[in-house]
């Protein structure tokens, strides 16, 4: 039986790929046509010809390189199933990486939901939080007066080299007490929330990650300034005091940029919350 033949247009309908991809595929030697007319220069390729284009589509789309294609098509039956065992392991990773990514929009979605949900600004009030991991990193003898760029830069450093994602807030953790100035406030951790569930191998001897337990926790918002700041944190405070909380011992503070735009001034937003026990 004669076996049949297509021009190039025909195979450009029946596969889905354009004639210039098709004329592409012949340049660099990946898919040539089986003849072509020496007077018309018209391709023609043989219908048992469309299995290889077939494995090339399915290669292409897992994001094999063209080169490695090329280089697939020379493999014994054994050589190319290792070769597919190790694509496997490539599409494997990229689907973990775009996971990571999910979770990511996620948090960030999350969290910019909660700062627009802030409706009671410079007022105490009271909500529930779940879970959140930190990576933290230790401090000493910082106060809300000072804290100087090395230690967010520590963070974001160590989130880089773990190819974890980075968030646009910090916050501090520092002890719950009477303070008169801010100078009585003293940091003992520095931190930023973690996006992913992402394992870190390697941390310095300095940092950790931990978590912010889920509870009910007291909170007071205010746009950031140094006087705006003890005056709150006062309030806070008195709050407690006042109402005979039984709280955790410690305080998360955690900064919020109020805009995004470079063209706009800095602004942030401050959350201090204290956890119910």
């Amino acid at each position: 039986m004669e076996e049949k033949y297509y021009s190039i247009g025909e195979v450009a309908k029946l596969t889905n790929i354009s004639i210039q991809t098709l004329r592409y595929y012949d340049q660099i030697d990946l898919f040539k046509p089986s003849h072509v007319d020496q007077k018309s220069n018209y391709r023609y390729y043989k219908e048992s010809q469309l299995y290889y284009l077939d494995i090339i589509k399915s290669l292409k789309f897992i994001g094999t390189s063209l080169e490695e294609i090329k280089a697939a098509q020379q493999f014994t039956p054994a050589q190319l199933l290792a070769f597919l065992v190790q694509q496997e392991s490539v599409i494997e990773s990229r689907i973990n990486q775009l996971y990571d990514i999910q979770q990511s929009l996620f948090k960030t979605k999350k969290q910019m939901e909660e700062q627009l949900a802030i409706n009671v600004i410079n007022e105490v009030y009271i909500k529930t939080e779940e879970e959140e991991r930190i990576l933290t990193i230790q401090t000493k003898d910082l106060t809300p007066n000072y804290i100087p760029n090395t230690y967010y830069s520590s963070l974001m450093k160590t989130l880089e080299m773990e190819n974890s994602f980075l968030s646009s807030r910090y916050g501090c953790i520092y002890p719950f007490v009477k303070s008169d100035s801010l100078d009585d406030i003293h940091y003992s951790h520095i931190f930023t929330p973690l996006l992913t569930k992402r394992y870190f191998a390697k941390l310095p001897a300095d940092m950790d990650v931990t978590t912010i337990p889920a509870g009910r926790y007291v909170c007071i918002a205010f746009i950031f300034t140094k006087e705006a700041y003890l005056k709150q944190y006062q309030k806070l405070y008195t709050y407690i005091e006042d109402n005979h909380l039984h709280v955790a011992p410690y305080v998360y503070e955690i900064f919020m940029p109020s805009n995004y735009s470079p063209n706009k001034e800095d602004e942030f937003i401050v959350d201090l919350k204290v956890q119910l026990l």
